[in-house]
């Protein structure tokens, strides 16, 4: 279902910010130390929950602009850092791939791919390193090789029981799509960002339903979309939506549906 910049915005900051945003910045908040002044980026900041928490976390010693593509999410932003009459923080509309920002003018810089395709994780960290000033720590929050096998299981099973086999070998496409580790320490090592470690956490989502998990705003609005993108139409896409549904709540006797992830968080430093 095709919703607008604002639907998804709010969906966004009501549903998927607490079961899914706010466990990444935790792990921000545990392994990414504050700089003790400078100005701090944030890309991809969403609704703004990390961004108002790291400038009220720095004070007058620094300052932290937040970048997010979505309109909307930086106006809902916006009004949040408004409440908390927070002038230290910033919130610019701008593609995390090309941020029209100062290079090297960051004394630290921190990322959300988490929702985004696996392709855009390289250009994104290029452009992190670019904007970092020398000897800055550069953060990305991402997912790794892991992460929703047993979603793919549930749709290879679909496609097959819809004639569509030819279609299998997307899925197993999908599945290795993912960085691993390595080669997310691969990527930052490429972009001159030295030392790079990641801090990696299993973290599992349970839907009493297949028609929750299905529903879902997560899924729904983010990653089933790039999961049925290689189906030739909407009619055909439905068909497989639809064999999901009987496969999760009639094979599994409507016990509930459990996927896990890989949470990651990659850290480096500019030299």
């Amino acid at each position: 279902m095709g919703r607008s910049l604002r639907e998804l915005a709010y969906r966004y900051d009501l549903y998927i910010v607490p079961i899914w945003r706010e466990p990444f910045d935790q792990m921000v908040e545990k392994h990414v130390p504050l700089p003790k002044r400078g100005t701090i980026l944030e890309v991809n900041s969403g609704t703004g929950g990390l961004a108002l928490d790291l400038a009220a976390r720095i004070g007058m010693r620094g300052e932290v602009v937040a970048t997010e593509r979505n309109a909307v999410m930086v106006q809902i932003a916006r009004s949040k850092a408004a409440i908390k009459r927070l002038p230290n923080l910033t919130f610019l509309e701008k593609d995390p791939t090309d941020l029209g920002l100062e290079a090297e003018a960051y004394g630290l810089v921190i990322g959300d791919a988490t929702l985004l395709p696996p392709s855009h994780i390289a250009p994104i960290v290029a452009e992190m390193a670019r904007v970092a000033e020398y000897q800055a720590t550069v953060a990305l929050k991402l997912l790794t090789r892991g992460s929703f096998d047993e979603c793919y299981s549930i749709l290879w099973e679909a496609l097959h029981r819809c004639g569509l086999d030819a279609y299998s070998p997307q899925v197993e496409a999908l599945s290795i799509r993912w960085p691993t580790v390595t080669e997310v320490q691969e990527i930052f090592a490429r972009h001159g960002l030295q030392y790079p470690h990641c801090f990696v956490e299993r973290a599992e989502f349970v839907f009493e339903t297949a028609a929750d998990f299905l529903e879902s705003p997560l899924i729904e609005d983010y990653f089933l979309p790039q999961w049925l993108a290689f189906l030739p139409d909407e009619a055909t896409r439905e068909r497989v939506r639809r064999q999901m549904r009987r496969i999760i709540e009639r094979e599994r006797r409507r016990a509930e549906f459990d996927f896990s992830i890989k949470a990651t968080l990659a850290i480096g430093r500019k030299v």
